[in-house]
């Protein structure tokens, strides 16, 4: 929904609300309301927020791409946790299989400090064929779609980097997005590789603690040629 579409909803919405108030304080609070709304700065903060503390819509935008997530539950003193189960990605006629998970980590079962998205490709050919590199694109896919449910996306150098596999750390108003696109074992089967993402929330608990890499990708057992 567009921010000038919903002002006359968000100020009707208000000035029901206050009920009985003073005609003076109910257009007040409903001007305050209609500010914040017409506030960019304001509006992307308050959207980035629930990225990290809407619990019903992680769950939700979490499914939508595959990942069962549930609620964070308590773990090692003072942590809380939810991890997905791993799903397998692969794009039509592509050769290439990725195994991805997802997890939500914390200090508190209601905020969330860090996501972390794994994915461990294999199944290189070794040929640069469009459905082949396609596949290069499936961190990005994940990216934007779990983030776009919380109406935010990255930016264009994020996307940039994660399309041609580069890392990036990046600091945006609401987030901290870092990609690490992992080593490659073999140059010539370049898409055999684990790599991830992190987003993590302004503000959190040892934001630069490191997170356990994925399972090294390995080999397919079909001979190659």
């Amino acid at each position: 929904m567009k921010i000038a579409r919903a002002l006359p909803m968000i100020l009707c919405a208000a000035l029901a609300a206050c009920g009985g108030a003073p005609v003076s304080n109910t257009v007040d609070a409903a001007n305050m309301m209609a500010n914040d709304l017409l506030d960019p700065a304001k509006e992307m903060a308050r959207r980035w927020g629930t990225v990290f503390t809407d619990a019903d819509l992680r769950v939700r935008a979490a499914k939508d791409l595959g990942y069962a997530i549930g609620p964070m539950t308590a773990g090692a003193p003072g942590t809380f946790a939810a991890k997905s189960d791993e799903q397998v990605i692969q794009l039509p006629r592509s050769p290439i299989k990725t195994r991805s998970t997802l997890e939500a980590s914390g200090t508190k079962a209601d905020l969330v400090d860090r996501y972390v998205f794994t994915f461990t490709s294999t199944g290189d050919d070794g040929r640069d064929s469009k459905s082949a590199s396609d596949a290069d694109k499936t961190p990005l896919r994940v990216l934007s779609g779990f983030l776009g449910r919380f109406d935010v996306q990255p930016t264009d150098p994020i996307k940039a980097a994660i399309k041609a596999m580069q890392p990036i750390d990046a600091a945006l108003p609401g987030a901290r997005i870092v990609f690490d696109p992992g080593p490659v074992a073999d140059p010539k089967y370049k898409r055999d590789r684990s790599s991830m993402i992190t987003i993590i929330r302004p503000g959190a608990k040892n934001p630069t603690q490191a997170q356990a890499a994925p399972d090294t990708a390995t080999p397919d057992t079909v001979t190659r040629k």
